[in-house]
C-alpha cells in the first residue's frame, strides 16, 4: 500500500481541529469509574450515522471485512508492526517532521503514561507519542503511535484539562479496536488492487467507511473522558470545547452529515454532556452556554 493512501485515510482517524487550552500537569489522585456505566449512542440517531440504513450498511461492511481478513487475526503486535512501518515511512519521506524538545516530550509522555495506567482492560499495544512541526491544530493515531501537532500543543499551554481527553480519545481508537478495522481494510485493498492502485483503493475505503464512523468517534470520546475522569480532570472542558467549535461549523444538513466521519460538534457536545450527567452526575450546563 502506498504512503499516499495511508496518509489520506488517517485523516479520518484524526481528531478534528482542536481549540482551547490544556493543562499538562498530572496529579496522582485517581477515581474509580462508577459501576454499570451507561454508554448511550441514541444521541446520534438524528444523524445519518445513526440511522437504521447506515447501521445496516455498517454491519454489512463489517461482515465483508471479516470474510476477507478476520479481525481476530490482527493482534496487538500486528498493529504495532503497521504503526512502526507507517511512522518510519512518514519520517523518511519527510511527510512528518518531528520536534525534538526534551521538556515538551517529557510532558506529553507523562500525560500519555498516566492515561494508559488507568485503563481497565489494557491491550498489549506499545504506545508512543510525538510532537509534529505542523501548523494545523490536530491529533491522530495509528498502530500505537499518537501524533500531536505543535499548533495543537501551543493551544494547550493554559490551565484546563482538555488535553487528557484528547490523548485519551486517541488511545481509545486503539483500545476499542477501531484501528483493527482500518488495517483490515488496508489489507483487503492491497490484496485487491496492489500497492500501485492506492488512489483507487482510497476511493473504495471512503465509500465503505467514510460516512459511517461517527459511532466510533463518539466511542473514542467516551473512552477519553472516562480516563480523564479517573485522573480527576475536568471532563466538562471537553463539552465546552465542542460547543465552542460548533460556532465555526456549517449549519447541520443531512447531506453534509452523510460525508462526515465525525459527528457535528454541537451534537458531539450534547452526547458527551449526556454521558457525563448520566454516569458522573455532573452537570456541564455552564460549559454549554
Amino acid at each position: 500500500m502506498n504512503f499516499f493512501m495511508r496518509t489520506l485515510y488517517l485523516l479520518y482517524l484524526g481528531l478534528m481541529g482542536l481549540a482551547g487550552t490544556c493543562n499538562l500537569s498530572i496529579d496522582n489522585d485517581q477515581k474509580e469509574l462508577p459501576k454499570n456505566m451507561d454508554y448511550s449512542y441514541a444521541c446520534l440517531d438524528s444523524a445519518v450515522g445513526g440511522s437504521q440504513t447506515s447501521k445496516a450498511i455498517s454491519n454489512a461492511t463489517s461482515i465483508i471485512r471479516n470474510l476477507a481478513i478476520k479481525q481476530k487475526d490482527i493482534t496487538d503486535s500486528i498493529q504495532n508492526v503497521w504503526g512502526n512501518a507507517f511512522h518510519e515511512d512518514a519520517i523518511e519521506t519527510k511527510t512528518f517532521v518531528l520536534i525534538n524538545d526534551a521538556a515538551i516530550s517529557a510532558q506529553l509522555q507523562k500525560v500519555m503514561d498516566d492515561l494508559l495506567a488507568v485503563r481497565e482492560h489494557p491491550s498489549k499495544i506499545k504506545y508512543s507519542i510525538y510532537l509534529l512541526a505542523d501548523s494545523a491544530i490536530n491529533a491522530f493515531t495509528f498502530g500505537g503511535h499518537i501524533y500531536l501537532t505543535k499548533a495543537m500543543y501551543d493551544k494547550c499551554k493554559g490551565n484546563t484539562d482538555l488535553l487528557y481527553s484528547i490523548i485519551g480519545h486517541e488511545i481509545g481508537h486503539s483500545e476499542k479496536g477501531h484501528i483493527k478495522k482500518t488495517i483490515q481494510e488496508m489489507m483487503i485493498t492491497d490484496n485487491i488492487f496492489g500497492e500501485d492502485k492506492g488512489a483507487s483503493a482510497y476511493q473504495v475505503l471512503k465509500m465503505l467507511t467514510g460516512a459511517f464512523n461517527q459511532k466510533n468517534e463518539l466511542e473514542a470520546d467516551y473512552y477519553g473522558i472516562d480516563l480523564a475522569y479517573q485522573l480527576d480532570k475536568d471532563v466538562c472542558s471537553t463539552v465546552n470545547f465542542w460547543n465552542e467549535l460548533s460556532k465555526t461549523e456549517n449549519q447541520y444538513s443531512k447531506l453534509e452529515d452523510l460525508l462526515r466521519t465525525h459527528p457535528f460538534s454541537n451534537l458531539r457536545a450534547k452526547c458527551l454532556q449526556n454521558h457525563i450527567q448520566a454516569n458522573f452526575h455532573k452537570s456541564c450546563t455552564s460549559a454549554a452556554k
